[in-house]
């Protein structure tokens, strides 16, 4: 059921103890025209609950107004990255490429692949695990982030990309960073 803004407004401003007077104009009757009067002081709208005040909040100072804290909205599930036949063709030549040592062969098969999809995060996982190969460690992690971006909600694949950010930042020696992408990598798989 939706409801419209304003009785959501009343309705909430009733749940705080809040009240509102209503404001109607003065109108002469009989008369076809209206001549806008101010209001007389005191007459539009009265609010008769204090905001809460909380001298206990972190990092607020005393006598400040506390917010109301948001509830995170749940992310929506997208099904899992897959590869068209066509990227799992080229995907499957550079891995052979990869394993025969023929790194700019295999760059090349994955550049051909993400021409044909450039928004498949799996297509650059894969490149970013060619960058690991290549020594390339800081451009494996924008590859990884880069495809951690576009799975927004594909749990399996932020695993993956969260893997290979580990694995950069561990390469880097950045070991605290490592070991929390690698925990973020777990996390995800378990869904």
């Amino acid at each position: 059921m939706r409801l419209a803004p304003v009785p959501i407004l009343v309705l909430l401003l009733m749940a705080s103890g809040c009240t509102l007077t209503s404001f109607e104009p003065d109108t002469p009757k009989g008369t076809g025209t209206h001549t806008p009067t101010p209001p007389a002081p005191g007459s539009g709208p009265i609010i008769t609950s204090v905001p809460e005040v909380s001298p206990t909040a972190p990092g607020a100072e005393p006598g400040s107004v506390v917010a109301p804290t948001p509830l995170p909205r749940e992310r929506p599930r997208t099904p899992p990255a897959t590869l068209s036949p066509a990227s799992k063709a080229l995907v499957g030549q550079a891995q052979t490429q990869r394993k025969k040592g023929d790194l700019p062969g295999a760059t090349a098969s994955l550049e051909r692949a993400l021409r044909i999809e450039p928004n498949n995060p799996l297509l650059w996982i894969e490149m970013g695990r060619l960058r690991m190969d290549q020594h390339n460690y800081p451009q494996a992690e924008a590859m990884g982030r880069k495809a951690l971006s576009m799975s927004v909600g594909d749990n399996r694949t932020q695993s993956q990309a969260w893997l290979l950010i580990s694995d950069s930042l561990k390469a880097r020696g950045k070991n605290p960073q490592a070991q929390e992408a690698l925990a973020k990598s777990k996390e995800l798989s378990q869904f």
